[in-house]
């Protein structure tokens, strides 16, 4: 029962972390753009995004450390689970060492993008600070995988805030001494700094038997990290083509005007995907432990409820999105987006299909079975790129969006979940029908119902009259998908979870599987 309270407070904290990060950027980027001037703040958005494709240098390291150190946890083996951290931190130290090769050269050349003198100083400056931060930060990945794996995202969540506080702060009070870009660079390089350290000191804390050192760093276990990571990285390539490559189509084919509608509905269904996996994206590392266990009858039971779990948000959000999109938008944005509502309901619909399955895909992950999601899921964005660009030339940005979702509805509601379930032995039946079917029915009705009898015939409201309807549907369809379609013994857990003086009348276990072919 402590797992699931700890699961349970590092899933609500890292919603609570994604909010405070949204707010942050809503309110910090107007005042660093009003203070920098276009031009200034255009250098640091270009610095970020360099910065942002050195993130796919980790290979899918973290992920690997997560499973094989929760494996290890699993099987009560300190040894591997030190071996696993100090083989992946002095690796990322290796890749630390590259991304600052990589910052010196892209600085030596800054000259062919920027033409004057002053600002080509301060580019190269921020470049360097910022490079030279990340190369210093990158080990420090490692205890991230550490900490996932000890299923503390808790930890992960609360030291994430804190530190994101400080630095707005720090950054408001230099940027209005007139510090200027410099320091905005150089209070980031030492917030990425103090988290690292804070994820290393919370990390020994936990661990009593935890001991980083290079005679630890294995070249057979580099090779059994990489084995598993190589998949890890595929899979997130596929996850930037799925939703990033639909800009470059609307841009190429439709016009370049029309890149800032379609980007309306490209980022609300982002937000909607990155709630998804706030909530639903901490099981793998738990199925690890499990697996390390031989737990197998714990496994189903995890998946099966983390499916019910997955299908009810997943129903509720994107039934909100369609309901209320076109509302939103106009609120929002105004009358002349309301062309971005359309793609909106695809690419929710898409994000649908793709979050219901994150508990089968953290299984997957868990148990060393995600190869077969990176290679459907290189099928899924070919399929993807070329349906879009032929769909785009007849229909436009709806087109666009056709060719996220078709493919998504073939991968993500019938090709990955028949394989996850012939993994987890579990009938196809009972998947579609006890589980993926009741919950989305019942959270569908208890949204919809109301929309009909009441919310449909509200007037055009305003954001804060939005969500104020949103809050009444979140409560009604959660009442409903407790009530229906949790059992009682998964009711019972929840509550003993929450309450600890609450004790369960009555509790439903699952029989263990016929065969263990995790």
């Amino acid at each position: 029962m402590q797992e699931v309270r700890t699961v349970i407070r590092g899933s609500t904290l890292r919603v609570v972390g994604l909010a405070a990060h949204t707010l942050v950027g809503f309110f910090l980027m107007p005042f660093l753009v009003h203070s920098l001037g276009d031009r200034y703040y255009g250098y640091w958005a270009l610095v970020a995004t360099i910065l942002g494709y050195y993130g796919l240098l980790d290979l899918g390291i973290v992920s690997a450390v997560q499973f094989h150190v929760a494996k290890a946890l699993g099987e009560k083996n300190v040894a591997a689970a030190n071996r696993a951290i100090s083989t992946a931190f002095f690796s990322f130290a290796a890749l630390g060492m590259v991304i600052l090769l990589l910052t010196i050269a892209i600085a030596s050349v800054a000259h062919r993008l920027i033409a004057d003198p002053a600002d080509l100083v301060a580019f190269r400056r921020v470049l360097l600070i910022m490079g030279v931060g990340f190369a210093i930060g990158f080990p420090g990945r490692a205890f991230v995988g550490a900490l996932s794996a000890h299923l503390r995202w808790d930890l992960i969540a609360s030291i994430g805030m804190v530190v994101l506080f400080v630095r707005a702060a720090a950054i408001v009070l230099l940027i209005k001494l007139g510090w200027g870009i410099v320091s905005l660079a150089a209070v980031t390089v030492l917030a990425d700094a103090v988290t690292f350290g804070l994820y290393f000191w919370v990390l020994s804390g936990i661990e009593d038997q935890f001991h980083l050192s290079f005679s630890a760093a294995k070249i057979s276990a580099l090779k059994e990290v990489l084995h598993y990571s190589v998949y890890s990285l595929i899979i997130k390539v596929n996850d930037q083509l799925r939703f990033y490559i639909d800009v470059l189509v609307v841009s190429g084919i439709v016009g370049v005007s029309a890149v800032t509608h379609y980007s309306i509905a490209s980022r609300l269904a982002l937000s909607f995907r990155d709630l998804l996996i706030a909530i639903l994206g901490i099981l793998a590392p738990w199925f690890s432990v499990l697996l390390g266990n031989a737990d197998f009858s714990k496994m189903r039971r995890l998946l099966t409820f983390g499916t019910k779990l997955s299908v009810s948000i997943s129903m509720l959000t994107a039934m909100c999105l369609t309901l209320y999109g076109r509302r939103f938008i106009e609120a929002w944005m105004g009358k002349n987006y309301l062309d971005a509502y359309w793609p909106l309901v695809l690419l929710a619909w898409s994000v649908f299909f793709v979050g219901v399955q994150y508990p089968s895909s953290s299984y997957l992950y868990g148990v060393f079975k995600h190869r077969f999601l990176a290679y459907a899921g290189l099928i899924e964005a070919g399929i993807n790129a070329v349906l879009s660009i032929c769909l785009a030339r007849v229909y436009g940005l709806v087109g666009v969006a056709l060719g996220t979702i078709i493919p998504a509805i073939a991968m993500w509601l019938v090709v990955e979940p028949i394989y996850a379930c012939r993994q987890a032995a579990i009938p196809l039946k009972t998947y579609y029908i006890s589980f993926y079917g009741r919950a989305a029915a019942v959270v569908m009705a208890a949204v919809l119902g109301p929309w009909l009898l009441i919310f449909k015939y509200l007037p055009r409201p305003t954001l804060i009259h939005i969500g104020a309807h949103l809050f009444c549907q979140i409560v009604i369809a959660t009442a409903a998908a407790y009530l229906l379609v949790l059992e009682k013994g998964e009711r019972a857990s929840i509550a003993r979870a929450l309450f600890s003086r609450v004790k369960p009348k009555e509790t439903v276990e699952v029989p263990p599987p016929e065969k263990a072919t995790a």
